[in-house]
């Protein structure tokens, strides 16, 4: 493995154990046991280096939202079970959302662009699950492009919230992330995706992943 791809390693785990305003390039130095000029020949700086960590975030989700043929329930699903490893693998992003948007302004933009992507591609799906007789159709107060975006707020800030609601859960079956937008389906599907959704349960159940 090149040193370059070693640092970004490293600073990754460092950034999710400590979060990223509290490690520098120093520090990811010593942790590799190389000398900070031999770091700073190849990112020069930490903005330089954070931006190649989203070009590599950013690479890593261009297509969890993409699909090709016929598009079931259950991929929507895995798209949310895909993001959920991503959220873990770069915990300190989205911890330090705010923080990061503010200091890294080249960041800050690359990061509005993934999302933008990505509610565009998620209402795209929902129109696909109008199409097909899924979902109902956006009419009577429903909105699908709220939807999109509760469902993007879901996710981004789920390890956040998660970390930092210290009440009492209320919830008598704790929920993670997927199940939470998995759920939030439910009132938007007609008969046919009801009846769809609920085949998906059994399936999970038959093979020990719940729902």
């Amino acid at each position: 493995m090149k040193l370059k791809e070693k640092i970004v390693l490293k600073a990754i785990e460092l950034f999710n154990e400590r979060g990223i305003a509290n490690v520098s390039p120093n520090q990811i130095a010593a942790a590799l046991k190389i000398s900070p000029g031999n770091l700073t020949y190849h990112y020069k700086t930490k903005a330089n280096l954070m931006q190649t960590i989203y070009e590599r975030m950013h690479t890593e989700t261009l297509d969890y939202l993409d699909f090709e043929g016929y598009i079931t329930l259950n991929d929507f699903r895995q798209s949310m079970q895909k993001f959920q490893q991503f959220q873990q693998k770069y915990s300190f992003f989205l911890d330090d959302m705010v923080f990061i948007t503010r200091n890294y302004p080249e960041v800050a933009k690359m990061y509005e662009a993934s999302n933008l992507r990505r509610l565009q591609q998620g209402r795209k799906l929902f129109d696909y699950y109008i199409a097909t007789g899924r979902v109902l159709p956006e009419a009577n107060g429903i909105n699908y492009d709220y939807f999109v975006l509760n469902v993007w707020m879901a996710g981004a800030f789920w390890t956040t919230q998660e970390k930092i609601l210290t009440v009492p859960n209320p919830m008598t079956k704790p929920a993670n992330m997927v199940e939470m937008t998995w759920s939030m389906l439910l009132p938007y599907l007609t008969e046919k995706g009801r009846e769809e959704y609920f085949q998906i349960i059994e399936l999970l159940k038959l093979e020990g992943q719940g729902g």
